[in-house]
């Protein structure tokens, strides 16, 4: 079908050692770059089920999000764990669901997952590169400069909400550059039930646009553990197993249904703009 050119899903391989020691701590689910989508920013997710550590300082020439989600759904914005990552000379200590926002050419890395006392989601977007790359760095803006590169919580400065029938979002991220200054546009939540509305169909002009479904079993971290149809261009493709979606701006997509869930499934949608707006 002409429309799943947009889509990756889980099962491809790991083309880059991700640095986890021991590597059994993280269990990839999707990775996404120009291989499977060409055009697309570069995105990956899995799970942590274990404490590890990865080594040293890197940095990249795209803008870059973090996104760590605690895989309790009856307890949504505890990470049950405890993550510290360094962002040029600041160490961030994570302890509840976050985003990151790391600008181009900052340094980061030393992240260690000190405790994972229940398995944790975490996924990154690089903003404006379609395949993974890095390069060695060393930490020299001041410390503080980056300190307040984390957000919690869905708390987008006007106080939007998304439609939604009852029980079936729990809002778990929301990042624009509105909420810190710079960042790009980022939202995240559980779904918990099926659903069969919304939302309208639309496109945007200004940026280009990932959208997830992770499914929520790491013992199984391929399998959505449900089935999602998302529309494009007016035509639906069901998704089974956990995918990312790149849509080029001007590309109309949406609605979102959910005609079967046999457990709870994690949406993002993510833009490289500063802010979001639908046409």
């Amino acid at each position: 079908m002409e429309r799943e050119q947009y889509f990756c899903r889980a099962g491809r391989p790991v083309p880059v050692d991700l640095g986890y020691r021991p590597e059994d701590a993280f269990r990839p689910s999707v990775w996404l770059d120009s291989s499977a989508v060409p055009g697309c920013m570069c995105s990956h997710s899995g799970w942590f089920v274990m404490p590890c550590r990865q080594e040293g300082l890197v940095k990249h020439k795209t803008d870059e999000i973090l996104i760590f989600v605690g895989g309790d759904p009856a307890d949504p914005e505890n990470l049950n764990g405890e993550i510290e990552l360094q962002l040029e000379q600041d160490k961030l200590t994570l302890t509840h669901t976050c985003v990151v926002f790391i600008p181009a050419g900052a340094a980061h890395g030393n992240l260690e997952v000190k405790r994972a006392d229940k398995p944790i989601l975490h996924f990154t977007i690089q903003m404006s590169e379609s395949d993974y790359s890095a390069e060695p760095a060393a930490a020299t803006a001041p410390v503080g400069t980056y300190a307040n590169h984390v957000v919690e919580r869905y708390e987008p400065v006007d106080g939007s909400r998304p439609e939604a029938p009852p029980g079936f979002l729990t809002l778990l991220l929301w990042l624009d550059s509105q909420k810190l200054k710079s960042a790009p546009y980022l939202e995240t939540v559980w779904f918990h039930t099926t659903n069969d509305t919304g939302p309208e169909e639309h496109m945007h002009d200004d940026l280009d646009e990932l959208i997830g479904f992770f499914g929520t079993d790491p013992e199984h971290p391929d399998e959505l553990g449900g089935e999602v149809q998302f529309f494009v261009e007016g035509e639906p493709v069901s998704v089974r197993k956990s995918c990312i979606i790149y849509l080029p701006r001007g590309v109309r997509h949406s609605p979102i249904l959910v005609p079967e869930l046999k457990r709870p499934i994690i949406h993002f949608s993510a833009g490289n703009g500063g802010d979001y707006a639908r046409k």
